[in-house]
Parts: C-alpha cells; structure tokens; sequence
C-alpha cells in the first residue's frame, strides 16, 4: 500500500509537471533534396524569414515542425509553411489531391477571423520538386493567436499548430 501511495504521488507531481502538447521547430533545411529526403511526406515545415507566398517560393530557411499544438515562431509580420509532397506512401505520385488548412485568428479587441483555403497538389517522385503545398498567413496586426488546422485528401497532412503574438 505504501508503494502504490509513492507511485501514485509521483504520477500526480509528473502529470502537473508537464506541460500540454506543443509543437517545437526541428531540423533545419536550405533544399528541396534534403527536405524532400530526410522527413517524411506529409510533414509541415515553416519557412523561417518569409511573410508572403512570393518569398516562400524563393527562400529555403525550412524548418520541420515536429508535433501538434503551440509552437513557438520568431516574431514576423506574415508566416509562411510548406508540406513535404514527395513519395506519397499510398503510391499516389502524380495524381491530383487536395490540401486544407483554416486559418483562425484571435485579435486583441476580442474578434475572431476564419479564412478556409483549398488548393490542389501532386504528390511527386521527383527528389527536388520546389512546387510543395504551401501556405502563408497575413493580415495579423494586432491578431495575439493564430490556429492553422491542416488536412489532405490522403490524410498526411492532418495536424492543428498554433501559436501566440506578441
């Protein structure tokens, strides 16, 4: 009885110590090759520095978002992310599909914002395709938190991410 009151009471200090599921920034990439290699289809990268579609196209600071949840991100004025399109698990390379994301945004006055977005991609077998989905958010002055909830046709890209304002 002793041990499972020790057990218990360490459970409890465990479970109040940990904090909820967050996201966090992984590894690094500046290509298509080794983005597309070393993670896997369906994994959401953010492109740290870019703010609009343009630059998200040009810039390659990629970096891979490991989890679901809050995630911290450098202040910026827009945010960009890509998902890794390259060798689709269900063999559908080259077939169309869709991606979603809504985008919900918080603002300090107390309104709330919703913008869905649908767009088309092919999952590819080409190592350095730079045609990756993609998707930038903008218009977020005065906006204290940002949820974007992604989702795909085949599955893979279903995940929620979040993150705060300052």
């Amino acid at each position: 009885m002793r041990m499972a009151s020790a057990v218990l009471c360490l459970l409890s200090i465990l479970i109040a110590a940990c904090p909820t599921i967050a996201a966090e920034l992984g590894r690094s990439f500046d290509s298509y090759r080794d983005l597309h290699r070393d993670t896997q289809y369906g994994s959401v990268l953010f492109n740290e520095g870019s703010i609009r579609l343009r630059e998200s196209r040009s810039k390659k600071r990629f970096r891979e978002i490991v989890g679901s949840g809050e995630i911290r991100l450098p202040s910026q004025e827009g945010y960009c992310f890509v998902i890794n399109h390259y060798d689709s698990p269900n063999g559908k390379n080259g077939s169309d599909q869709k991606y979603r994301a809504k985008i919900s945004k918080e603002f300090a006055d107390g309104r709330t914002t919703e913008e869905p977005l649908e767009r088309t991609f092919s999952p590819t077998d080409e190592l350095v395709s730079a045609n990756l989905p993609d998707l930038c958010v903008a218009g977020i002055v005065n906006a204290s938190k940002v949820t974007i909830a992604f989702s795909s046709d085949d599955g893979y890209f279903d995940r929620t991410i979040f993150f705060s304002l300052k």
